[in-house]
């Protein structure tokens, strides 16, 4: 009888430090990811954020069900689940990434500022309907009277492509509008 107890025990326990370790590299990689979608705007990037969120969920979902766990040890890891869903929203628009439901926002930027920080990446802020988008810093500094053309996904505002008119194809599209 304590013989089965002790390998039942030693059983579970394998497949809840792999669970434990599943979440902990999850909640790594979509925390480190969150914070570095400014600096690296790439397409990939929206992936890390995205898969690493839904793992985290889902091995959060299995920790919370098994029994293994305490109480206490379970509400932590469904705190710090929730924390870094409702801090990077990207696993909202995968059915828009996979739909090519992309929404667009076009003109003539109302703000264009660069920023930086000591914590903050090197980028662009540009405000284009009402909108606020950070830009990679490749954009050029005079490109502030150019009309934009943003496709950016629905709930993150994540950049899927973006592109700067010149400046005689801005004046016929202004002048196209008027």
């Amino acid at each position: 009888m304590v013989d089965d107890n002790k390998n039942e025990k030693s059983l579970v326990s394998p497949l809840n430090k792999l669970t434990k370790r599943i979440w902990f590299v999850s909640f790594a990689v979509g925390t480190a990811g969150t914070m570095l979608r400014y600096k690296y705007p790439f397409k990939e990037m929206f992936w890390v954020i995205s898969i690493s969120t839904l793992i985290l969920a889902f091995t959060c979902v299995v920790i919370i069900f098994k029994k293994d766990f305490k109480f206490g040890e379970r509400l932590i890891y469904l705190i710090a689940t929730i924390a870094l869903l409702i801090h990077s929203p990207e696993w909202l628009d995968i059915p828009a990434y996979l739909k090519n439901d992309y929404k667009v926002s076009e003109g003539v930027p109302t703000d264009f500022e660069f920023r930086s920080g000591r914590n903050n990446p090197e980028r662009w802020e540009v405000v284009v309907d009402d909108i606020k988008f950070f830009m990679p810093k490749d954009i050029q500094e005079n490109s502030s009277d150019n009309w934009f053309v943003i496709n950016y996904l629905p709930c993150s505002k994540y950049i899927v492509d973006y592109k700067v008119l010149s400046e005689q194809e801005t004046k016929e599209k202004i002048n196209y509008s008027n």
